[in-house]
């Protein structure tokens, strides 16, 4: 691999890194992602060394995402498998900068990992993993028809299949069912909160101190309201395309919303506000209902807070299981697949802290349709997982600018044009 290779693998985690420091919420992201909440953040302790004999397998998940990942791991190996899996729960940032080298080094590489799916084709590109099309052949059991079809995709990238996926989430609109009551008692009649109807309602919930909704982890609420108007993040596939009116209408909006008191402030912790009964509706993961949970409240979930209520577009993502690229045996190749295939009917652990399992095994599952994210894989036209190869350039900028212009620190235009400048700069010297 290209030293020049490496380094811009870890330019964009590095980008990718920059929410907390960057006017975001430390208390919105889930393990694997940018922010890291107080259960779901920092690097675990390492596991035992494995053995020939084992599968070494490194996670992005930590505190309650991690603890459910090692459930499912001690499930499986409770099966005596000729292989054991050895779990290694890391910070995102700790796995995307040591995967890339230690593929480059040939030392220590992971027989299977987590990477997100906006990860894959730059990986790919980058020759990080191994194409799996033969180990899922041995293994006979992982098939297309077993899988969400949003979250299998992108897993094959130039007619090879080089991840299979272990969930869909994404951000849901949590409400105060009490305030709701008060404040809109019609409003979710139909499902969905529109902009228009908070203009209608927020006013009074303001002069109440009580804000309608909240800034929380700035890059998917941009993300999901410039997708409704239509918005594209690359006209071509590789330049960004951020600097238009439809950015500019919606951060535009958004801060008029922070001015008016309709939306929360700078520097407001909008999870304890949403608990305190202080806040109407809640912006937040599909990650976090264990926290809500836990909260004295009674709260539902629904779509997007939209500009159309046809068109409640949310953002999603997806962990996929990859095998990094190593020299590696038929026989622990087809028993890795054994273990992916273990969760098409054991994952249940997952989807109870609050992911969509990828397999239809699970979500079919009387269980998991009673669980409060279950209506987010009903219609997949109202999500969207992002294809575009230099995602984490484009979200590292997106931490960088957006909180700063919702909260008029920055001008709107400038902000725009600096950083989809930055974005083009960062592609071109890669």
């Amino acid at each position: 691999m290209k030293k020049k290779s490496i380094v811009s693998m870890l330019l964009a985690a590095s980008m990718a890194m920059s929410l907390v420091g960057c006017g975001g919420s430390a208390s919105t992201a889930p393990a694997g992602d940018t922010a890291t909440t107080g259960t779901e953040g920092g690097t675990a302790e390492a596991a035992p060394a494995g053995g020939e004999n084992t599968i070494e397998f490194w996670s992005v998940f930590t505190g309650g995402d991690g603890e459910a990942m090692q459930e499912i791991v001690d499930a499986y190996n409770a099966t005596n498998p000729e292989y054991k899996v050895v779990h290694r729960m890391m910070a995102q940032e700790d796995l995307y900068q040591n995967l890339p080298l230690a593929v480059q080094s040939g030392t220590d590489v992971p027989d299977l990992a987590i990477n997100h799916v906006d990860r894959l084709q730059l990986n790919q590109e980058n020759d990080i993993y191994l194409p799996m099309d033969e180990y899922i052949e041995a293994n006979g059991q992982i098939t297309a028809d077993k899988y969400n079809e949003a979250a299998w995709a992108p897993g094959e990238i130039d007619g090879k299949r080089y991840a299979v996926p272990l969930d869909v989430h994404g951000y849901l609109t949590y409400y105060n069912k009490e305030l709701v009551e008060k404040y809109c008692p019609n409003v979710l009649d139909d499902g969905v909160v529109t902009f228009d109807e908070i203009a209608e309602f927020a006013p009074t919930a303001a002069a109440d101190g009580v804000y309608s909704y909240a800034y929380t982890w700035g890059r998917n609420e941009f993300l999901e309201w410039y997708a409704q108007l239509g918005g594209k993040q690359t006209e071509d596939g590789t330049e960004p395309s951020i600097n238009n009116d439809i950015a500019k209408k919606v951060l535009t909006d958004w801060k008029a919303a922070v001015d008016n008191g309709w939306c929360t402030q700078d520097g407001d912790d909008p999870t304890n506000l949403f608990g305190q009964g202080q806040l109407i509706f809640l912006p937040e993961g599909t990650w976090m209902i264990g926290t809500l949970k836990s909260m004295d409240i009674d709260f539902g979930a629904t779509y997007a807070i939209s500009y159309d209520a046809k068109k409640p577009i949310s953002w999603a993502s997806s962990h996929q299981f990859v095998m990094p690229k190593k020299e590696q045996t038929p026989e622990k190749g087809k028993a890795i697949m054994d273990f992916i295939a273990f969760f098409q009917d054991n994952s249940l652990p997952w989807a109870q802290v609050g992911q969509c399992p990828a397999t239809l095994a699970i979500t079919q599952n009387p269980e998991f349709k009673e669980m409060p994210q279950a209506f987010f894989l009903d219609d997949p036209s109202l999500t969207f997982i992002s294809d575009y190869k230099y995602y984490g350039y484009l979200v590292g900028a997106i931490d960088s600018f957006v909180g700063e212009v919702v909260f008029g620190k920055m001008d709107v235009d400038e902000a725009l044009s600096t950083y989809n400048q930055q974005i083009s700069d960062n592609i071109k010297n890669q």
